[in-house]
């Protein structure tokens, strides 16, 4: 069961040691300090941050069984999945206005690095997750609601409902979580959806075509599609590179420890000159892709090839939202 605990302070592990940054030249251990967060011991505060991104994921998962059962259970069940990530999202808010100090939902830990340091899959609930997290459930849950009017009918319904459940589920996954590789998992969920839906008329009928007027270029859903892949994937190869760039110098993914430990791993960069600056310029590779910054926004128009409800999604409520998110979170 997932369980809230407190980040460990001055960066004390649970043998009483430091944890060491790793990179080209090692770091003492006595430079490492962690942030304290307060122990939350409620259901709650527990399991609200999980079920927030899991619900939609299990329910992108069932939708293809529920499409075989009945379309109606199907439609009503999507609305359920989405209406419930709102509450579980929500659901969050009480423990701010109280004054809670952020805290961090350990799931479990997954993954063992080189050098023997564990990848926790963990959650972290402050201030900037949980508004950016209600406000992506919250709007994702009201075009879940049009969609089952506008989408009325549709023989794809099923797999639209797939991808618009991923794409929520990534989109949370990615707002909550405690450390890069995490995140960069809910990022790419997000692209991956984002291609589906926007080429989700790849049967390419003319009238689906986008573009115009003559002599103005026409193009088909399942090119707009691709386009926006491709072109998103471009800033995602550099996020990818400056992100493990920064592991290799801090020896962490997690957010708080990279926050906590800058001045040393970046004093560690900066004895390669320029290196800082490049990793900087790849990091924001990321961002400026997913929001359709120059001179990576030529996808964003043709985006406009899928449904207009999945427009509302990417456009207006989340996906262009990611990268402004991924900065504030990595801002001191």
């Amino acid at each position: 069961m997932a369980r809230l605990v407190p980040r460990r302070p001055n960066g004390a592990s649970k043998r009483g040691h430091q944890t060491p940054l790793r990179g080209l030249n090692p770091i003492h251990r006595s430079s490492v300090r962690m942030i304290p967060v307060t122990v939350v011991s409620e259901l709650g505060p527990q399991m609200a941050p999980l079920l927030s991104w899991l619900i939609p994921m299990v329910g992108a998962l069932s939708m293809p069984i529920l499409g075989m059962l009945s379309h109606r259970l199907r439609d009503t069940m999507a609305v359920v999945f989405a209406g419930l990530a709102v509450v579980s999202a929500a659901s969050m808010i009480p423990g701010l206005l109280e004054g809670h100090t952020p805290g961090v939902v350990e799931l479990v830990t997954w993954l063992t690095l080189p050098g023997g340091e564990p990848l926790k899959f963990g959650l972290l609930v402050d201030p900037l997750s949980v508004i950016v997290c209600n406000v992506v459930a919250l709007i994702s849950f009201l075009i879940v609601v049009y969609s089952t009017s506008y989408m009325e009918g549709d023989p794809g319904l099923t797999r639209y409902w797939f991808l618009f459940l991923y794409f929520i589920g990534s989109m949370l996954l990615l707002v909550l979580s405690d450390n890069l590789l995490m995140t960069l998992i809910g990022w790419e969920g997000v692209g991956v959806c984002s291609y589906g839906l926007i080429g989700y008329y790849y049967q390419d009928s003319k009238e689906r075509w986008l573009g115009g007027p003559p002599p103005t270029k026409m193009y088909p859903p399942s090119h707009c599609g691709m386009k926006a892949f491709v072109v998103t994937g471009i800033g995602d190869v550099f996020l990818i590179a400056a992100v493990f760039l920064i592991y290799y110098y801090a020896g962490t993914f997690s957010y708080a420890e990279l926050i906590e430990t800058a001045p040393v791993w970046l004093g560690e960069m900066a004895k390669s000159p320029g290196l800082v600056a490049l990793v900087a310029v790849l990091f924001l590779g990321g961002p400026i892709g997913k929001s359709a910054q120059f001179p990576l926004h030529e996808w964003l128009p043709e985006a406009m090839a899928g449904p207009t409800s999945v427009s509302a999604l990417i456009h207006a409520a989340t996906m262009v939202k990611a990268g402004v998110y991924l900065v504030a979170r990595m801002s001191p």
